[in-house]
């Protein structure tokens, strides 16, 4: 029997990790003829799947006119206020909110108001989602991307990106071509913090019993479908020892002396997000040199994918504390990288090889227990503490929540608290760190290194049955 045509996505760099490094798609490859589209031009990345014998393609840019936007600016207040719901739903706005103008806050806030009341007319969100689906035919180049599934003559789907505005018109032309729609959701905290989800697929996989939930509250319809927990492919690397450089070898990647000082990773944020933070790092400089963090321990920052390192250098200036490492970044795009085998076995080390983790409401602290590290979260704010609070806030967003409640993150809520935690988790890392694996049951579920094999398995069973 002929193998199906599977048409895989790839539209931001993390998607590459999930998907190629893990030798997912060569598993994929093994029972179906799997077909790549890119979008974005990423030469290396390119040869390099074709080199593998795969099919790759550069998808046809999306287009939308002002119209076909405005729709579905309309939709999204319609989606965050009747569908998402989510309790905690509003934390990073007004998170966020402190750094606006209030003139902007009241445009945006009276906008919202205006759309929110219009909902309550009857038939008032129906009638928009029929418009948006006119304005799609007419006010995008969907005929375009129709006509470019046709002559790839695929039969299914597969993204870990659905939410994603560079392949939403490319995955509506598949759903209405008849393909079959498969997708797993990247990240544990992309369900409730993406925008909304237009097509309905036929199989879905996320990372956790929470996740599943979120999916059916969202999404009412997908009780009824099939949805796996199958863990996070992309953590595979971490229960592989392969994937680690020998110590020394790693110091020298990343510029650390070769010495027995201990190291505290600090991961940054983006500066999107986090615009303050750099004030983290200086408190920790300043209290190395000046005695409060014990034994004069060394700090590798590691700049966030879709940051520059530029701002924290300029923040902090040179400093015999600090190392600063850059992590992969696009060349004309920030999202849009080739993440590397180096890539990844430089950041399984980095979480090995150091000693205590500091990051601020991040992924990162998942990361960095399934290495079993002490795990420290920055929770005040010395360049605004009047709104420290909001900062606090951060952490009780629903995706992080099942994270506080393992009690395996030390909020640290003054710079004093900070420094305590510091010394204390360098001494006795054990006392910080007995809570890891609570944090991996609950975000991951497998810690068994076989999660990519999980998702190949589920892909394969749809497609044969």
């Amino acid at each position: 029997m002929a193998k199906q045509r599977l048409l895989v996505t790839l539209s931001i760099s993390f998607s590459i990790r999930y998907l190629y490094r893990t030798g997912l798609l060569q598993q994929l490859k093994s029972f179906a003829d799997v077909v790549i589209a890119i979008t974005w031009q990423e030469a290396d990345l390119i040869a390099e799947l074709k080199n593998d014998g795969f099919e790759v393609y550069l998808a046809p840019q999306s287009q939308r006119s002002p119209a076909y936007t405005n729709a579905r600016k309309k939709i999204e207040y319609w989606f965050n206020a009747f569908r998402l719901k989510s309790p905690t739903g509003k934390i990073q706005e007004s998170y966020l909110n402190q750094y606006l103008p209030f003139k902007n806050i009241f445009i945006r806030k009276s906008r919202e108001c205006y759309n929110y009341i219009k909902f309550f007319i009857p038939g008032y969100a129906g009638r928009l989602l029929k418009n948006e689906s006119k304005l799609l035919q007419t006010h995008t180049n969907y005929h375009e991307l129709l006509q470019w599934v046709r002559d790839l003559k695929i039969d299914a789907v597969f993204t870990v990106t659905p939410f994603h505005k560079q392949e939403d018109i490319l995955l509506r032309a598949c759903k209405n071509s008849g393909k079959k729609m498969i997708t797993a959701i990247l990240s544990f905290d992309n369900i409730t913090k993406r925008s909304w989800i237009p097509v309905e697929y036929d199989l879905y996989m996320v990372w956790n019993r929470h996740n599943k939930n979120e999916l059916n509250r969202i999404y009412p319809f997908t009780e009824n479908m099939p949805v796996h927990i199958t863990g996070a492919p992309q953590f595979d690397f971490y229960f592989n020892e392969e994937y680690l450089f020998p110590n020394d070898a790693w110091k020298t990647i990343v510029g650390l002396p070769k010495n027995e000082r201990k190291i505290i990773l600090y991961a940054g944020g983006p500066k999107l997000l986090f615009p303050n933070e750099p004030q983290y790092l200086q408190h920790l400089d300043s209290a190395i040199s000046n005695g409060q963090i014990r034994h004069q321990p060394v700090i590798l920052f590691r700049c966030h994918p879709i940051d520059h390192i530029e701002r924290w250098k300029k923040a902090i200036g040179d400093s015999p504390n600090i190392i600063f490492d850059s992590s992969w970044t696009g060349k004309q795009e920030i999202f849009n990288a080739d993440i590397t085998l180096h890539d990844i076995r430089k950041l399984c080390s980095t979480l090995a090889y150091t000693d205590v983790h500091i990051n601020l409401c991040s992924t990162m602290t998942v990361d960095g227990s399934a290495f079993n590290k002490p795990e420290i979260g920055p929770a005040y704010d010395e360049v605004n503490p009047s709104k420290e609070w909001l900062l606090q806030q951060m952490y009780q967003q629903e995706h992080f929540i099942p994270i506080i409640k393992t009690g395996g993150l030390m909020l640290a809520t003054s710079k004093a608290q900070m420094i305590e935690y510091v010394n204390e988790a360098l001494e006795k890392p054990d006392l910080f760190s007995k809570n890891s694996h609570h944090i991996l049951e609950e975000i991951i579920t497998y810690t068994d290194g076989k999660s990519t094999q999980r998702v190949a398995d589920v892909i394969k069973d749809y497609l044969l049955k």
